[in-house]
Formats: C-alpha cells, sequence, structure tokens
C-alpha cells in the first residue's frame, strides 16, 4: 500500500451506486445529491502506523482512521454506527462494515498507478456497486 499513500482518487464514474442507497434507504433527495458528487478519496499513514481514509466533497468531508486488522466503531456518512474493519492484500483495502442489524456490507478498493475501483457488495443486495475513481495529477 505504500506506493499509494498521500495520493488523491476522484470518482469518475458509478455503476449501480444508486442501486446500493436504495438498498440503504437512503432518501430520494440525499440519492440524487450523493450522485452528484465528485468524491476525492486519500489514504494516508502517520508516524504510529495508524491509516486514515479521507473522504472530501464540496458537502461532506469525512475520514476513519485505523489499524489493519483491528475492529473498531465507524460512523458512515449517512449516519448509520457500524463496527468496522479494514485490511489489505497486495494493492485492495478491503473495508467491512458490520450493522447493529447484522447487515454487512464489503467494499474492496484496488489500487492502481492511475486509479482505483471501489466495489461494494452487501448481504441482501443483489447488485455490485461499482466506482470508478482516475488519480489526480498534481
Amino acid at each position: 500500500m505504500e506506493d499509494f499513500l498521500d495520493k488523491q482518487y476522484i470518482l469518475v464514474s458509478s455503476e449501480n451506486f444508486e442501486d446500493y442507497l436504495v438498498f440503504l434507504g437512503i432518501s430520494y433527495i440525499a440519492r440524487k445529491t450523493a450522485l452528484t458528487l465528485r468524491p476525492i478519496q486519500i489514504l494516508s499513514k502517520d508516524n504510529e502506523g495508524r491509516y486514515t481514509l479521507t473522504f472530501k466533497s464540496r458537502l461532506v468531508n469525512t475520514a476513519v482512521t485505523f489499524t489493519p486488522g483491528q475492529e473498531f466503531d465507524e460512523i458512515k456518512p449517512d449516519g448509520v454506527k457500524v463496527r468496522a474493519s479494514i485490511a489489505f492484500e497486495g494493492n485492495k483495502l478491503i473495508h467491512i462494515q458490520t450493522e447493529a442489524n447484522g447487515r454487512t456490507a464489503k467494499h474492496i478498493r484496488e489500487f492502481f498507478q492511475d486509479k482505483m475501483i471501489m466495489t461494494t457488495t452487501a448481504n441482501g443486495f443483489n447488485k455490485t456497486a461499482v466506482r470508478n475513481f482516475e488519480l489526480v495529477q498534481s
């Protein structure tokens, strides 16, 4: 993952993302707003070995700090509190979120030199949401 630290990846396209938001119960207006955003994702690491995954957009900026392989509490952008874990496998960041009702979502971010592809699956969601990000050239 070291090769992908501190790089900015901006959303350029999505497939089935609105369907995923419907599955989560996100309201119509909130969904339509979310679909207009072109968020940037950044993975960084501090001196103590903790990582931060930052999400920036014109409406909302959030970040989650984690130690790979350790569970932590997370509040998703929709306000739902989940138990989460993040692990690395090669060039993949695997982010698992479990809600209090047992519903689990899995977000796999696969990093490349010029892009990042995020795939999202969830138990009960019969599709895969794919979001494509491009490296922001500085």
